[in-house]
């Protein structure tokens, strides 16, 4: 079958710092701009044996994968949008593609996508090599899947769970450790992490494991402000 791309929802704040960056060949995202509207689509490689009656799930599972990314790498943990799939396209030619979706209903498009293909270029960046593992490894998987959900205490106490024994030789307090993991199990104790700290503080572990064991340099991003004099439509991102 094609290599599927897939629409997605303009989210605001975090998707078109996203877009610039991440791509890869086995992983996709793209920011296009046609008369000043932006286009996000991403496409994988990984969908191109899906059959086409579930191609529109596994697109969804891998949008999971960036909303648990956005979550890891945005400080402020409690302003990251969620994407949202909205159609599927062809990214053989960026035509449209007659599928059809869980609730039966089938996709239509009323723009010519193939005006976009010239502007698409090739890069490599850290956040696109951490996603291109997820296929085969079930660490990174399952802790994007976790993160996908938010940065709760919850949510961060079955994220420690999956790096704690990858914490050997990595340069984190036990008191500091102690301190979360009482927090997160709502111990009754003297002096309970805040939430922005332990998010902080589980931010760290996790960029940690990843450079120690696979060589990925991660590194927070910090939303801007919109600038309403020039610029309208998107927030930008900073690093």
């Amino acid at each position: 079958m094609a290599n599927w791309a897939f629409e997605i929802d303009y989210a605001n704040n975090f998707i078109v710092g996203l877009t610039e960056v991440l791509v890869d060949k086995g992983f996709r995202i793209w920011c296009l701009f046609n008369d000043g509207q932006p286009l996000y689509l991403f496409s994988s490689d990984y969908l191109m044996t899906t059959p086409d009656e579930k191609v529109n799930v596994q697109a969804r599972q891998l949008v999971r994968f960036i909303d648990g990314l956005s979550y890891l790498l945005f400080e402020n943990k409690e302003n990251v949008d969620k994407v949202t799939l909205t159609t599927v396209i062809d990214m053989n030619t960026l035509g449209t593609v007659n599928l059809q979706r869980v609730n039966n209903i089938p996709t239509t498009l009323s723009i010519d996508f193939s005006v976009y293909k010239p502007m698409i270029e090739d890069e490599e960046n850290p956040m696109a090599h951490l996603l291109k593992l997820v296929p085969s490894e079930v660490f990174i998987r399952d802790l994007l899947l976790v993160l996908s959900h938010g940065m709760d205490f919850n949510r961060m106490h079955q994220a420690f769970d999956l790096v704690k024994s990858k914490l050997d030789g990595l340069d984190f307090p036990l008191a500091t450790l102690v301190r979360f993991l009482k927090t997160a199990r709502r111990e009754d104790i003297e002096n309970p992490m805040p939430l922005k700290e332990a998010q902080e503080l589980i931010s760290d572990i996790i960029f940690a494991v990843l450079e120690k064991y696979y060589r990925i340099h991660l590194k927070h991003c910090v939303v801007k402000d919109r600038n309403t004099e020039w610029d309208d439509m998107y927030d930008s991102l900073y690093d």
